[in-house]
């Protein structure tokens, strides 16, 4: 370390320079009275509340607008200043209200608790406009109302809810499913590491959604704004600015730069100057090797507004990669270049290998990525561009109206470019949002089969239990951010379940029994067959629900009045097109709303079904042994990790462990920004029924004209059957465009006789096979070819899994290749593109003759009028037939 050396002293004067304060002004004693006068005039000083409770108390601000609206009280201020004890009915009219309005907007109140934190929101708008908390007797009279009235009238429920806990053996099993198992797709493989990560993090350290993420609403900037910005009894009437005192930049007590997370509140979640990678020397003294170690800041917890309490944990080692938190940390540093140290930027083996003569190093990230979030976004890459087209459309009656009549007209639209697909997602730098988090776990938890919910909160409760357990209490209030010795963890976290069998410990057979993790933790009811999905079939026979006939009424009427007034209600003005758009978008609400209700149902019939069907066969003495699913993955990167990850060996030698988390850790890099294909669950292909043996041709013979058989026609051959193909193997070079060798196409039959007097077709029609994969059947082929266009362009060019069982998950590499593949093997047909391109030979200025491609133009016939002056007819074209599948040359 050169202590001299230029750069260095350059940036040590910069930085010492960027950190300097003005000099402060002498203090006077003029500002010593003007302080002491501003303080006596001013009003209180407002509360500080955090930006969930001011969004909060704005949304219940509007619906006491409305409220007081609907009673023709348009001063609502001035209604909730003489909400007092005298005046509770008004207080009780509210609460009517708002149950009310819950019910006809169809998300009703079902239960206490939710009605009384109105009561309690009431309170802060009241303590808003009044500068003082309402009076105890007016809450307690309005609790008591609640109780014995409202929950009586409307049937809410009052017991809490079975809370679920997990412990580590569901924990560790809902991570090996989701990195060997589970089937979904993420956009790229990033998102998959970070998903693990974070349900690693809150398994360890218990700690709550937003501390991770971004968990607030995605309109709290506005909402906090206006509550800041409305005046209230606490804005003051004088512009509350200091001429004395300067304003200063804060910074950050972590990196020691300029504070930019305190005033953002996306930022307000775990970054990576949170995270401290270390390298211990021997840490266990026994002369091993030395070990890789983090530690975790989380200090924008509950209640940090008032008082923040930042908490560092550790987090060490393991020997299984799927559990190791230090693994997934690391490969996401090293795929996304967060790393500052040279050396250690691309490959995790140099930080295996190190024999530090030091008790400890510290692994540094780059400047630039200090403040910015450890989880984000996943969004469309700069590849992606947005441009508009001109495409060539029919035209509507409505343009007849405005011109001459016309066939065609040309609209613009909007279409993205996907360019080469090499970044069709990328990383932003906004956090991950809770909404996202919690929609993987819903997917993972149906993947799994699992009848509990699968919310964060499990993981906060298993946590506290087993630090409960094994630390002393002030550990647990500690690591779960309560008041010293409070008693939150005793009335929230210790819910129904009883944990003690006391039937064992009175019998004298301890107190560690294996029942209270079966009966007390979350993955009791686990099976991997149960449905993940309501078929459609399903949803018709069951028929809309009350709320969507209302709505199919209104769409309908609204739809003919705009098309009767406006032709089509995309030409509505705006006001009318967004009320259409609104009933539009309830409509689709209300139809997920009611599918989510029939799976939920049959999702619950199942348990009890198969715990019934299980019963009998163990009546009947059948013992089927337990079969897992087959499970195939796509990608040769997701092979590679599902393979590391599903291997849970502990006792294996040092050496073993080592080389197996480093493999994990370079398979995870490699797989980071793959994007990874669809697999969705398919149905069942359809058995097609056996082809009949094809009649005889009898075709009339004319008179001195013989007829040759064609070949071809005296047979139907079946397509031959597809290639066994190993699992592991890429995908067959297939060209771009395959005629379907060996699959001839059907021969339509002539008629042997025709009856006299009745014209009939001489082709007979033949039904379109159904879709390769949905199975739907169409009657015409063009709809049949449009409806596999819709499943292709799902896939936006990127590769194809055939969903045929022969092919046991092959992936095409892209539509073109899946549609030859489609054809060879399977006898499906799509939409074939065919392109004219002519050349015509003209003569240059020189006398040189060249090649010039143009577009085919009708050539008049000898017998059509000539234009006066032509020569004779254009020289002949050549012209060449580019057959194009998916918009490349055959």
């Amino acid at each position: 370390m050169d202590l001299l050396d230029p750069s260095r002293i350059e940036r040590y004067r910069q930085e010492l320079r960027d950190e300097e304060t003005p000099e402060p002004e002498p203090l006077e004693a003029q500002e010593l009275h003007d302080v002491w006068q501003q303080g006596n005039r001013r009003r209180p000083v407002p509360p500080k509340l955090s930006d969930r409770h001011k969004a909060d108390l704005v949304d219940l601000k509007r619906r006491w607008i409305i409220f007081a609206a609907k009673m023709g009280r348009r001063d609502w201020k001035g209604l909730i200043k003489t909400l007092s004890y005298e005046n509770k009915g008004l207080g009780e009219s509210f609460m009517r209200y708002l149950m009310r309005q819950a019910e006809l907007q169809g998300k009703p109140i079902r239960s206490e608790n939710a009605i009384r934190m109105h009561t309690r929101k009431l309170g802060g708008l009241y303590r808003k406009y009044n500068a003082h908390p309402p009076g105890r007797s007016l809450m307690d009279h309005l609790r008591n109302v609640i109780r014995s009235e409202i929950t009586r009238k409307w049937a809410l429920r009052r017991e809490p809810k079975i809370k679920p806990i997990m412990g580590p053996d569901f924990f560790m099993y809902h991570l090996y499913f989701l990195w060997v198992r589970d089937t979904s797709a993420f956009h790229i493989g990033l998102d998959r590491i970070d998903d693990a990560c974070l349900r690693m993090f809150y398994m360890w350290t218990g700690c709550r959604k937003h501390e991770l993420i971004y968990a607030k609403p995605t309109d709290l900037t506005a909402k906090v704004k206006e509550y800041d910005e409305e005046s209230d009894a606490y804005t003051d009437v004088e512009c509350s600015t200091d001429k004395y005192i300067k304003p200063r930049v804060k910074r950050c007590w972590v990196c020691d730069r300029v504070d930019e997370r305190d005033n953002d509140p996306r930022l307000k979640v775990l970054c990576w100057e949170d995270i401290d990678l270390w390298v211990l020397r021997d840490p266990e003294g026994n002369g091993g090797r030395d070990r890789l170690a983090m530690q975790v800041l989380l200090r924008y917890h509950k209640g940090e507004n008032n008082k923040i309490v930042p908490t560092w944990y550790i987090f060490i080692e393991e020997a299984l990669p799927a559990l190791c938190p230090i693994t997934h940390i690391l490969a996401k540093a090293l795929a996304e270049g967060v790393i500052a140290n040279e050396g250690y930027q691309t490959k995790a083996e140099p930080f295996f290998t190190t024999k530090l003569n030091k008790r400890a190093l510290k692994v540094r990230w780059k400047k630039e990525w200090l403040h910015k979030p450890v989880f984000r976004k996943t969004e469309l890459g700069k590849s992606v561009e947005k441009k508009s087209e001109m495409e060539i459309r029919p035209a509507t009656p409505r343009d007849a109206l405005f011109g001459e009549a016309v066939k065609e007209k040309e609209v613009r639209r909007e279409v993205l470019n996907f360019g080469d697909g090499s970044n069709l997602w990328e990383k932003s730098n906004d956090a991950l949002t809770a909404a996202i988090f919690d929609g993987h776990s819903e997917r993972l938890r149906i993947a799994m089969g699992l009848l509990e919910k699968l919310v964060q909160y499990c993981q906060r409760r298993g946590y506290a239990e087993c630090v409960d357990t094994n630390y002393r209490r002030s550990v647990r209030d500690q690591g779960m951010r309560h008041k010293t010795n409070s008693t939150v963890y005793q009335e929230y976290y210790n819910n129904a379940r009883m944990n003690a069998v006391v039937q064992d410990a009175f019998l004298g057979r301890g107190t560690r029994s294996p029942y209270l993790a079966i009966f007390n933790h979350t993955g009791l009811r686990l099976d991997e067959n149960a449905p993940k999905r309501v078929p459609d079939e399903m949803m018709r026979m069951i028929g809309p629900s009350a709320a969507v006939r209302r709505l199919e009424q209104e769409m309908e009427a609204l739809q003919a009045a705009l098309q009767q007034k406006h032709g089509c209600p995309s030409w509505a003005p705006d006001n009318e097109k967004r009320q259409y758009e609104s009933i539009k978008a309830q409509l689709s609400t209300a139809r997920q709303k009611q599918r989510r209700k029939v799976f939920r149902k049959t999702y619950k019939d199942y348990f009890a079904e198969s715990d019934d069907k299980e019963l009998q066969n163990q009546l009947q003495g059948i013992h089927e042994p337990v079969v897992e699913r087959e499970v195939t993955h796509n990608l040769p990167e997701r092979r590679v990790l599902a393979g590391i990850m599903g291997d849970m060996d502990e006792d294996l030698p040092e050496e073993d462990i080592v080389r197996r988390k480093i493999e994990a850790i370079n398979a995870m890099v490699a797989y980071a920004f793959v994007c990874e294909p669809l697999q969705r669950a398919q149905p069942e292909p359809r058995a097609k029924p056996l082809p009949a043996p094809p009649p005889k041709v009898i075709l009339p013979i004319l008179p001195g004209r013989p007829i040759a058989v064609k070949p071809g026609l005296a047979q139907n051959t079946p397509s031959p059957p597809a290639p066994e193909i190993p699992l592991r193997s890429p995908p067959p070079p297939y060209s771009e465009f395959d005629s379907g060798a060996g699959h001839r196409p059907t021969i339509p039959t002539r008629d042997a006789a025709i009856t006299p007097g009745r014209r009939r077709s001489p082709y007979a029609r033949k039904k379109p096979d159904p879709c390769i994969f949905c199975g739907k059947t169409y009657t015409r082929t063009n709809v049949l070819w449009d409806h596999l266009e819709d499943h292709l362009e799902r896939a936006k060019g990127g590769p194809l899994a055939c969903p045929r069982e022969e092919c046991k998950g092959m992936v095409l590499e892209s539509p073109g290749r899946f549609k030859a593949h489609a054809a060879r093997f399977h006898g499906s047909s799509f939409r074939v593109r065919i392109k004219l391109v002519t050349s015509e030979s003209v003569k240059s200025p020189v006398g040189s003759a060249r090649a010039s491609a143009r577009p085919i133009t009708l050539v008049p016939s000898e017998n059509q009028a000539r234009p006066p002056g032509s020569g004779p007819m254009c020289t002949p074209t050549r012209t060449r037939i580019v057959l194009r599948i998916g918009g490349k040359k055959a």
